[in-house]
């Protein structure tokens, strides 16, 4: 009773309390013992300062008024693939958000006239997302705070060698990760 007492107070303060917490007790010792300390270090400093950056990055796109960061994070998507249009669901397979959201995202970026849906002409169940040119004034219009604010809580942070490591680091995890 008294370590769920302890455990529920420093998840409050600290969420990342419970992933060292459940690592400790959830796998046989065999694995817990080839799980290096300095993995789960890494990947909880990874997960606060991703979710740190994306919230002051949200709170600037909207102190300005423009589109909110999943919304951009949509057009950008659309606006590099051909014809700058994706089927629904090659874009869900892209972006970092649940079906629903996504899909609930897409309705108020139509509903501004930000993209438009049609029907899909291989699948009549498919969803085809384009980008419309108000989308891409929209892209466009943020693109100067989003990019003041990847230098400013990112950039500034790391060596040009560092960029290069975390660049070829990550390329090369997301590259097996498409692939498995």
């Amino acid at each position: 009773m008294v370590l769920a007492s302890v455990l529920k107070f420093c998840c409050m303060r600290n969420p990342t309390h419970l992933v060292a917490f459940a690592t400790s007790f959830a796998y046989p010792a065999e694995v817990r013992h080839s799980f290096r300390k300095k993995e789960l270090a890494a990947w909880q400093q990874l997960l606060i300062c991703h979710s740190r950056i994306v919230r002051a990055v949200e709170r600037e796109l909207e102190r300005e008024q423009l589109v909110p960061l999943s919304s951009y994070d949509v057009l950008l998507h659309l606006r590099y693939s051909p014809n700058r249009r994706l089927r629904f669901r090659d874009l869900n397979g892209e972006i970092v958000l649940s079906r629903s959201a996504l899909s609930r995202c897409i309705d108020r970026l139509a509903d501004a006239q930000l993209v438009s849906k049609d029907g899909c002409p291989e699948d009549p169940r498919g969803l085809m997302i384009e980008l419309t040119s108000a989308g891409e004034t929209a892209l466009k219009s943020a693109w100067p705070t989003y990019r003041k604010q990847i230098h400013a809580l990112f950039g500034t942070h790391f060596s040009d060698e560092e960029l290069d490591f975390i660049v070829t680091k990550f390329s090369a995890l997301a590259q097996m990760l498409s692939e498995g």
